[in-house]
């Protein structure tokens, strides 16, 4: 009333003056001043900036929200617990902190407001998981769960969401199959539960499940937690695609009663090669190992030539091909909220270059999450969508494409067996692509020589030549769709429902030019026109819908209960379509109007008769290959649970599921259940007096699960494809093997044994577990006697296998930020032993050198014994099965060596230290009593390679001299890689320093001060910085049992800020 009237007032006196003559007006103008100062002060005097500290006993509280009462205006406190707000006289501030009880301060004429919290009130209730519909929040749950907070993984530079959880989570273990920008590594939770079938676990984003294998589109910063469940009490739910764990990823959401918050993060970061832990031979020490040997290149050569050689060109080819691959994202998000609904969006661009050329990953990705409820909250709704693009460019290396690891353009086998007297460089300085006539690639008129130059000579050309000149790129859209309702019917009674979609297209190029090394001798080295083009569609499209009716009831003033009935139908429909056609026109790169007819033939009067003989003279080198796929597999499941707490001490949770599948049609139903119970003995009298104990929850459950995922979509169904070759010539149908057709899932049955515990008002708290686990109707082979059909063996259900562990995680806090103390301290730790052992297998084992024995831990290593050096000879020596020396090397002496590729412990510890604006936090993860074999290092020690693959510097110290001491074989006994049993099995246990940053945040005094911003932070980070480790290579970090010239893991070093508006 009084604004409007002011301005009022002032309009009628501003009339009034341009009606009269001048003198009126110069007479006014002092008037109008006094009064115009007068109303502004009137009209704004209420308007102030208020700040303030909010705390709790301990001392400063970071994020708190403040909030102006019945709008949306607010702000957060910042690490220091300070806050600033415009705000008005008769205004009330709403304190609010998940933990405390809400406070409530009226705007009076102070411009600082303090607020001390209190824990307490019903925020307590803190919401852990969402699994089905039910809420489980920390204090009435009796699963085991592991939390990963997406704070902790924010703007970290890996760009699979799936690798964030090494050692950030009790019992999970997780392994990078490759270092190539996008690729994902491989979860296991509470160890390895199948010989054959899948053994990672089912993925949930924002309740749709999705493809497990595949998170280089995600962004990470999207992430507000996950969650692992790791016991039947959690994982029951899920049924037959439990078995292996079950993986929740929660995407961020605004806030009710939250301003329109627009926050960019900008990073850059560089990566380089790990730590070598090898060392192999420079131009004099090779040139001169092969002149004292008398092989290769350097045999007939003279000390002057060896001299002028090694000074004219010493390469290290690591420097050649290893770069720094940058790394840059952009990203812009938005949040808000209402009192009944919430908006999040962002928009994200990734670009990473991997550490070796040709290996890169570019992202576009969207994601929108909104909620709404109606006013009375009866009603709510939630949609999630998710878009993203990416583009993947990769080089051939040890994990993708069916690679071993041993191919030539491999860019990682060249560090270690390239040629160090070739030059990398034409004589004009430039990058050579093609090889030399030292390489073999060039004959020595200069003619090119195409069957040498795609061999081992010429390894570091040819990886250089299929980085430069050939194609490999996947081009990747998917999207992630839900749509989530439910409905208050009455107090006790609601319904709900779900519709989700993961989509995923997947187009695939690969183009070996003409001119290319490899386009020499495709599609063979004596078609005329070169090259060759292969391209590919996958497109996967996953359904699921479903329904629930939930009761829920307090019975009296202690008891409650709550149940729900659920029915599901999901729906996965996989198509795979593709071409490669032959003999390329260099005018038209990658057109098909470049491809040369399949009809074409050619040939050679070989016989002299001066007529080409079609039959046995002429061939048909361009003949294309296509081919087409379409796959569809549905589950049909009806679930029902039952959850009871009793004065919220003593809690009792049963669950069972009836899955139907089409994967296995004639043993399609399971039925998975599990009961779990709890008791919070910190809520009974006897403790209530405790000063020291805060928390204390014991958990028990029992429960099965399933795994569906074993083999293709119709494993249980007999498979036969078409052959031209069948009987006399005619069109027929083959099937290359047999299956049970009582073939049904694999089984577990899981106990799990937990104490929640917190002591010093949960200064000190963690989780500590106990489990025994069995899987049952292994997935796998068994004997048959070939005489009825041709086979020796049928894919069926055999075995079983065991695993029982401990998994720990705790956190303490060792210094609470106060009002006299700017500094806090929390550190935490986890870790999981795991003992695993075959049960059951027919035959008693399966596998060669890696075996799966009864009695024994999965993929246990069986070989012979190394046993060192003969002084007197040189010769190699080995342990018979009696454990005495031999110089004979025989498999019948092969044991068991009592060493395992699964790692029998993993885990990770860190730090979150911060000083006032500071903040440091740090993630070491690691592996333990974990073995692989070496294969790298076996063919850079084979002297029998030497005349054409570099070699180590260890065979410099390969005997020469009876009673000479050494671990290196004369080298006449020549390359021992084959015979070489248990001596390249090494110790592949690690301790890595995962994560490191540090971060500045601005407080909200000086924020204030800028009036646009409300959050900045600045920070520096490295990850995967120090690996400490025996293994003698790149990484020992790997999903492969065996190192064969894998793509390590790079270091990364990122910087960036974020900025909140």
């Amino acid at each position: 009333m009084l604004k409007n009237w002011s301005f009022k007032f002032i309009l009628r006196l501003l009339a009034l003056i341009n009606s009269n003559n001048y003198t009126m007006k110069t007479k006014f103008n002092g008037i109008l001043t006094l009064l115009l100062a007068l109303v502004v002060q009137v009209s704004f005097a209420q308007e102030k900036t208020v700040s303030g500290t909010v705390k709790d006993k301990d001392g400063s509280l970071p994020g708190v929200s403040v909030l102006i009462k019945g709008t949306t205006t607010g702000t957060d406190t910042d690490f220091d617990g300070k806050y600033s707000i415009k705000t008005k006289s008769g205004d009330v501030l709403v304190f609010s902190y998940l933990g405390y009880e809400s406070v409530e301060r009226t705007v009076g004429s102070a411009a600082t407001i303090n607020v001390t919290m209190k824990e307490g009130g019903e925020v307590l209730e803190e919401i852990v998981v969402r699994s089905y519909g039910r809420a489980l929040n920390s204090k009435k749950s009796a699963a085991s769960l592991a939390r990963v907070d997406g704070k902790t993984i924010e703007q970290i530079p890996i760009n699979s969401v799936d690798q964030v959880l090494q050692g950030a989570a009790a019992g999970v273990s997780v392994n990078t199959g490759s270092g190539q920008p996008g690729q994902s590594g491989t979860i296991i939770i509470r160890g390895r539960s199948s010989l054959s079938g899948d053994i990672e676990p089912l993925f949930i984003i924002d309740g749709i499940p999705v493809d497990q294998d595949n998170f280089r589109s995600l962004n990470q910063n999207d992430i507000q937690t996950i969650d692992v469940l790791k016991d039947a009490a959690a994982t029951s739910l899920y049924g037959n695609r439990g078995s292996n764990g079950v993986v929740l990823v929660t995407t961020k959401r605004g806030k009710n009663g939250q301003k329109l918050d627009i926050k960019y993060r900008a990073l850059y970061g560089v990566a380089s090669k790990p730590t070598t832990r090898f060392t192999v031979m420079n131009s004099r020490q090779f040139l001169g190992f092969q002149q004292q040997y008398g092989i290769g290149f350097g045999g007939g050569l003279t000390d002057e030539q060896v001299e002028a050689i090694s000074t004219q060109a010493n390469t290290n080819w690591s420097d050649i091909f290893f770069r720094l691959g940058t790394t840059v994202s952009h990203e812009l998000s938005f949040s808000s909220g209402t009192a009944n609904s919430t908006s999040y969006t962002s928009i994200n661009y990734y670009k990473q270059e991997g550490i070796t050329i040709g290996s890169a990953l570019q992202r576009f990705s969207f994601r929108t999450n909104n909620t709404g409820s109606s006013e009375n909250k009866r009603f709510n709704y939630s949609t999630n969508v998710t878009l993203n693009y990416s583009t993947s460019n990769f080089i051939v290396d040890a994990v993708r494409g069916g690679n071993s690891g041993g191919q030539l353009d491999n860019p990682f086998i060249v560090p270690y067996i390239g040629l160090p007297y070739l030059s990398p460089l034409n004589p004009d300085g430039s990058l050579n692509t093609f090889g030399t006539i030292a390489s073999g690639a060039l004959n020595a008129d200069g003619s090119i020589n195409g069957g040498n130059a795609n061999g081992f000579p010429n390894t570091p050309f040819l990886a250089l030549n299929t980085a430069a000149e050939q194609t490999d790129l996947e081009s990747e859209i998917r999207a992630i769709v839900g749509v989530n309702v439910d409905l208050k019917l009455s107090d006790n009674f609601t319904i709900g429902g779900q519709f989700g979609l993961d989509y995923i297209n997947i187009q695939s190029l690969f183009i070996t030019p003409p001119g290319s090394i490899r386009g020499l001798i495709t599609p063979s080295a004596a078609s005329e026109a070169k090259g060759s083009q292969f391209e590919s569609t996958f497109r996967s499209a996953q359904f699921i819908t479903n329904a629930f009716l939930r009761y829920d009831k307090e019975i009296n003033d202690k008891l409650s209960l709550s149940a729900q009935v659920y029915g599901e139908y999901i729906y996965n429909n996989r198509q795979n379509e593709g071409f490669q056609a032959f003999g390329l026109n260099p005018a038209l790169p990658g057109s098909g109007s470049g491809f040369t007819a399949g009809n074409t033939q050619e040939g050679e009067d070989g016989d002299g008769d001066g007529i080409v003989d079609a039959a046995t003279e002429l061939s048909l080198n361009y003949v294309p290959t296509v081919f087409s796929s379409e796959s569809e597999l549905a589950l049909g499941s009806v679930l029902a649970t039952l959850d009871i707490d009793y004065d919220s001490k003593y809690g009792l949770f049963a669950s069972i599921r009836r899955d139907e599948t089409s994967r296995f049609p004639n043993n399609p139903v399971g039925y998975f259940w599990s009961v779990a119970g709890r008791w919070n003995m910190d809520q009974e009298d006897f403790l209530s007096d405790s000063e020291w104990l805060s928390t204390l929850k014991f958990r028990a459950s029992y429960g099965t699960t399933g795994n569906q995922n074993v083999g293709g979509f119709y494993q249980g169904q007999q498979q036969v494809g078409a052959n031209t070759s069948s009987y006399q010539g005619s069109l027929g149908y083959t099937t290359n093997q047999i299956n049970d057709q009582t073939l049904q899932w694999e089984t577990k049955e899981s106990l799990n044994l937990g104490f929640s515990f917190g002591m010093w008002n949960d200064r000190l708290s963690g989780e500590l577990d106990f489990y025994s686990e069995k899987t049952v109707d292994l997935f796998g082979s068994d004997a048959v006697s070939p005489g009825f059909t041709g086979f020796g063996s049928v894919t069926t259900n055999v075995g079983s296998l065991s695993n029982k562990g401990v998994d720990l995680q705790v956190s303490y806090s060792l210094l609470n930020k106060t009002s006299t103390n700017p500094w806090s301290v929390k550190v935490n730790a986890n870790g999981n032993y795991n003992k695993n052992e075959v049960l059951d297998i027919p035959g008693g084992f399966t596998g060669n050198t890696l075996r799966n024995q009864v009695g024994k831990p999965i993929r246990s290593w069986f070989l012979e014994r190394w046993a060192g050096v003969d002084p007197s000879n040189g010769q190699p020596l080995y342990l018979d099965v009696n454990g005495d020396i031999t110089n004979q090397f025989s498999t019948a002496n092969r044991v068991y060596t009592d060493k395992s590729s699964e790692p029998t412990y993993t885990g990770g510890f860190g730090a979150d230290i911060s000083y006032k604006g500071f903040t440091l936090n740090s993630l070491f993860s690691f592996a333990a009593d974990r073995w692989r074999q070496n294969s790298s290092l076996a063919i850079i020690e084979d002297a029998g390679l030497a005349s054409f693959a570099n070699q180590s510097t260890t065979l410099l110290n390969a005997w020469t001299t009876p009673g000479q001491v050494t671990d290196i074989p004369a080298i006449s006994f020549g390359g021992l890689r084959a015979i070489d049993g248990d001596r390249y099995l090494e110790d592949a246990s690690f301790l890595r320093l995962r994560n490191v940053s540090l971060s500045y945040s601005l407080d909200s005094e000086t924020l204030a001060k800028t009036k646009f911003l409300s959050g900045l932070r600045v920070y520096v980070q490295g990850t995967n910085l120090i690996t400490w480790t025996k293994w003698r290579g790149f990484d020992p970090e790997s999903n492969q049992a065996t190192g064969f010239f894998d793509y390590p893991v790079p270091r990364t070093f990122t910087l960036g800020f974020d900025l909140t508006f």
